[in-house]
């Protein structure tokens, strides 16, 4: 276990995950590599390939030496080889077969059939006779180069063995003068004479021997190489094989596609799975995962869509886990006021902030949401409130009445929860957030009697605003998108938050993709159930997914109608 911490990817469950998400890529690149190289080889010429085989049977030495083995001496066959590469054995072979049908030629290799004294001849030629009589006529020249190499030097061992004779005869003849003039045969004047005389006539008989034997194997030498097979017409072409050669650039493709899905999974440093962010923030909880409730799946380029979810779907159900986690991380705690942050804008927070406090008020609490995102407010749009009229700012500021600044929401259930626009945009949020004004206005409420306040705020990373509202909340939530938010920023913000005493409660992880998710009770089937009747909006146009509004009147809980004091009264 310990091993597959330190290295994720050792985890099976890891290059499945990698795999999957990485599928379309290695599918694409398969397929290209597929359709390419098969078109590209359906386009090439036929290549056939006419084989002849020739055996080496060495001669011995001229020098009477005994034949060297091929099988021994592996240069014996080398020799051999090389010389089919020699422009004499081309020459030839352009001759037999004409210059025209040489430049059909592709390509000619010559190897030894292993233990043999077998050369392969193999011809590869566009012309099935361009490649049969080629083959032929490299192992016909081949046999006459060698015969032709082997007479020569018996034609020259002989000549020099000629010319020996004849010296020895010149000997011999001076020998035969001086035993002529020291009176004859037996003479005592003439014994050295004659005994020299016998030397050289045994010399020069070993010498016509010796030119008898290799005359004798001029008359073998074409015996040297012989052909043991011809070469056949070929019938099929040796090439191209598209669908051959396809299926090897598949496979070569898949297993680039493979090293290159986990390449990129390691230099992808995007949040996909909740063991990501526990390797990221360690000791910060996971609170949850929030399934993406959109019809498209989210990308890097694509914000989770912001809307209330319908109580009988999965996210829905996410909601209802994360309210549970949030609840139990208060036991024993004094919680009441949560700000939600993420690191950067696009991740969901506004959206979260307005459905958990939909489900925390459909269990029966009183929730009030807050809009403090004082440069680009989105809660209104999430709930269809007016979020920039009057609000969070102008009850700070004095401008109006804290309790006429509220909104109540209605939800499915017949029961509400209370929203705090925004309010006119200040020109320094942080230093409004930052403020005592802030902290009062969050104390008014939380002594009103609401259970829960969650204050939704700027992301991290690129204001200080978080920063600064933190110190007047109970704890803090942080979005991150999945797909999205990149480990180290989350990394950052958590530094940040925990820079300024803030209490990180947990991080959520939003936007993650229905199918195969393995990280919260929403891949169950939804319910269904019958829904009460959907209050209508002002305009008497209901809401989408029954959220009602209205100022006059906002409770906190149950119908409680909104005192007209500063602070809204608890029901």
């Amino acid at each position: 276990m310990q091993r597959a911490e330190q290295y994720p990817h050792l985890d099976l469950r890891y290059v499945g995950r990698s795999l999957r998400r990485r599928m379309w890529m290695i599918i694409s690149i398969v397929a290209v590599a597929f359709v390419s190289v098969y078109v590209l080889s359906s386009t090439q010429e036929n290549m056939y390939s006419a084989i002849a085989e020739v055996q080496i049977t060495p001669a011995p030495g001229l020098d009477g030496s005994a034949a060297p083995s091929s099988t021994d001496d592996p240069t014996v066959m080398g020799n051999e080889i090389y010389l089919f590469g020699t422009p004499a054995v081309r020459e030839q072979v352009n001759v037999m077969i004409g210059a025209e049908a040489a430049k059909e030629i592709s390509s000619v290799s010559v190897s030894q059939v292993v233990d043999t004294d077998v050369l392969r001849i193999k011809v590869q030629s566009t012309s099935p006779e361009t490649a049969r009589d080629a083959a032929d006529a490299y192992a016909q020249s081949f046999q006459r180069l060698r015969q032709t190499d082997r007479t020569a030097a018996v034609n020259a061992a002989v000549a020099d063995l000629d010319a020996q004779v004849e010296a020895l005869n010149i000997d011999i003849a001076e020998r035969e003068q001086e035993i002529v003039d020291g009176g004859g045969v037996g003479s005592s004047g003439t014994e050295a004479a004659t005994l020299d005389r016998a030397a050289l006539l045994r010399e020069q008989a070993d010498l016509q021997a010796e030119i008898r034997d290799l005359k004798r194997q001029a008359s073998v030498a074409e015996l040297t190489v012989s052909i043991e097979k011809q070469a056949g017409l070929p019938t099929l072409p040796d090439s191209p094989t598209p669908l051959r050669d396809a299926g090897v650039a598949a496979a070569v493709a898949l297993v680039f596609a493979i090293g290159l899905a986990f390449l990129l999974e390691q230099l992808d440093t995007r949040i996909k799975t909740p063991d990501q962010i526990e390797r990221a923030a360690p000791g910060v909880p996971v609170l949850g995962s929030i399934p993406f409730a959109g019809g498209r799946r989210p990308s890097r380029f694509r914000t989770i869509d912001r809307e209330i979810v319908a109580p009988t779907s999965s996210a829905a159900e996410a909601y209802r886990t994360l309210a549970t986690s949030l609840r139990f991380s208060s036991l024993g705690k004094e919680k009441r006021t949560i700000l939600i942050t993420s690191s950067s804008g696009g991740e969901g927070k506004t959206t979260v902030s307005a459905n958990l406090a939909a489900v925390l008020a459909e269990s029966g609490l009183r929730v009030v949401v807050v809009s403090a995102d004082l440069r680009r407010p989105m809660l209104g749009a999430v709930l269809h409130i007016n979020d920039t009229e009057k609000g969070l700012t102008s009850a700070m500021l004095g401008d109006d009445d804290l309790s006429s600044c509220f909104v109540s929401v209605s939800l499915p259930s017949g029961r509400s929860l209370l929203a705090l626009p925004a309010g006119p945009l200040p020109h320094e949020p942080a230093v409004l957030l930052g403020s005592d004004m802030f902290g009062t206005v969050l104390d008014r409420i939380k002594r009103a009697g609401a259970d829960f306040i969650l204050v939704d705020c700027a992301p991290v990373l690129p204001v200080s605003d978080p920063l600064a509202a933190a110190r007047h909340v109970d704890g803090v939530i942080i979005m991150s998108l999945y797909n999205k938010t990149k480990v180290q920023n989350l990394t950052e913000t958590i530094e940040r938050l925990e820079q300024v005493d803030a209490d990180v409660i947990g991080v959520v992880l939003n936007g993650v993709p229905r199918k195969g998710n393995q990280y919260g009770y929403y891949g169950y089937r939804s319910y269904e159930r019958k829904e009460p009747p959907t209050p209508k909006a002002r305009n008497g146009a209901a809401p989408p997914n029954g959220a009602g509004v209205g100022r006059n009147g906002a409770t906190l809980a149950k119908g409680a109608p909104v005192a007209s004091g500063d602070t809204p009264s608890a029901g």
